[in-house]
């Protein structure tokens, strides 16, 4: 299963393990719900040590996660253990500001949305312009989410934010793992901690 809870007095602390699809973000937003709403949890901690998963889960929990990643009241501690790549280290960097930390021996990738070619598929010319058009669009959608999520309103003028947008696009299109302390320096995490210590 790739979703376990323990239940402690300080926070609940959920683990998220393997791919994230719709299923497994259904899953975790239930878990959620539930300690938030039954168990009155205002803070809930999420290890995260995933290969990634769709974009399609990712944009529907960044929208249903929309209170914590603002701190309405609540707070939504994030920590990357082990593998952090795609789908997952943007839920990553998703947490509420100030509350998202990695391992130091984390390795943390952030690339462009990719589309997945199920086996003995065609596809038409149109089909594949769509596709390009499809992925161009979920690139630019969450880079904006992430300015908006990383920069507060009043915290950069509009110069200050283009800038940063361009900066995160140039590493999603890098596709390479970056270590914790660049992702410190992309604002993409708050803090580091060692390995064991989560």
């Amino acid at each position: 299963m790739p979703i376990s809870t323990s239940l402690a007095a300080r926070a609940p602390m959920i683990r998220l393990t393997g791919e994230i699809d719709m299923p497994v973000s259904y899953a975790l937003l239930d878990e959620i719900k539930l300690l938030h709403d039954y168990y009155q949890f205002r803070t809930i901690d999420l290890h995260i040590d995933s290969p990634g998963g769709s974009a399609d889960a990712l944009h529907y929990l960044v929208h249903a996660l929309d209170p914590w990643r603002r701190g309405e009241g609540r707070v939504l501690r994030t920590f990357g253990v082990n593998e952090v790549a795609s789908a997952a280290a943007l839920l990553l960097s998703f947490g509420t500001m100030g509350y998202r930390t990695a391992s130091s021996r984390s390795r943390l990738l952030y690339h462009s949305v990719r589309s997945i070619q199920r086996e003995n598929t065609t596809q038409t010319v149109a089909q594949m312009r769509v596709a390009t058009r499809m992925l161009a669009h979920w690139d630019h959608r969450f880079v904006d989410l992430l300015v908006e999520h990383t920069l507060a309103e009043d915290a950069a003028d509009a110069a200050g934010r283009l800038a940063y947008h361009r900066k995160l696009s140039r590493l999603m299109r890098k596709e390479k793992y970056i270590s914790p302390e660049q992702a410190m320096e992309f604002k993409l995490i708050d803090r580091i901690c060692e390995a064991g210590t989560l």
